[in-house]
């Protein structure tokens, strides 16, 4: 029986890490659900003012409000980001733009495109701008993200979370919370220049044309 002891021990170890193995692979969640809680969290900060707010109050602060309404403003924007990764998760959605673009030039050719466009008054080089939108948004319409990297995303921007709620709440000297809310801008920036689906997003989201409609005539749209 002393003999056979190991061999169960063994049987069990396998047994157990597969059980836990099936368990990650049949997590529910999606990464809407992960990020669903995080924007609780920063909205409840939000609704009260956020750290502008806050700064506001304090006589020793008051003169750090640009400081204050920059973290207020990187917040927001790690959160869209977020947004942002969970709805492409499967590909860029194929927008309205990016639809018009690419259905006339495969009509018309990009030379057509460019001088339609420009004859209705809209400058070359918006016209440009339109014609290397469609072409991105085709070949990337279907590139895929993987969750697992999405997720350590979202586990890097819960910390800065959690010391954005800390900052709101801190009850500190002026000149710590001044120090505290500086480093945690320098962070959240260095974590949005080099986490790599963080820089992916913001190099996408950054293509897409702020135009409601390529047919209408002038650049005043």
């Amino acid at each position: 029986m002393k003999l056979l002891r190991p061999f169960f021990i063994s049987v069990q170890c396998v047994i157990m890490s597969a059980w836990l193995l099936g368990t990650a692979a049949a997590d529910p969640k999606t990464c809407a659900e992960w990020v669903h809680p995080l924007h609780g969290q920063v909205n409840l900060i939000k609704d009260q003012g956020g750290i502008w707010d806050q700064f506001a109050k304090v006589p020793g602060l008051q003169k750090e409000t640009a400081l204050a309404l920059r973290i207020d403003s990187l917040m927001v924007g790690l959160m869209f980001t977020l947004d942002y990764l969970c709805k492409t998760q499967e590909g860029i959605p194929f927008n309205d733009v990016a639809r018009y673009v690419v259905s006339r030039i495969k009509e018309i050719g990009e030379e057509g495109f460019i001088e339609e466009h420009v004859a209705l008054e809209h400058s070359p080089e918006k016209v440009a701008q339109w014609v290397e939108f469609g072409k991105f948004a085709e070949s990337h319409r279907n590139r895929k993200l993987d969750l697992g990297q999405i997720g350590k995303t979202v586990d890097q921007a819960k910390v800065f979370i959690e010391r954005y709620r800390l900052l709101f709440e801190s009850k500190s000297k002026a000149a710590v919370v001044i120090a505290e809310g500086k480093t945690l801008v320098s962070d959240i920036e260095q974590f949005r220049a080099t986490d790599p689906y963080i820089k992916q997003a913001d190099y996408e989201s950054s293509q897409t044309p702020h135009i409601p409609s390529l047919s209408n005539r002038g650049d005043t749209m």
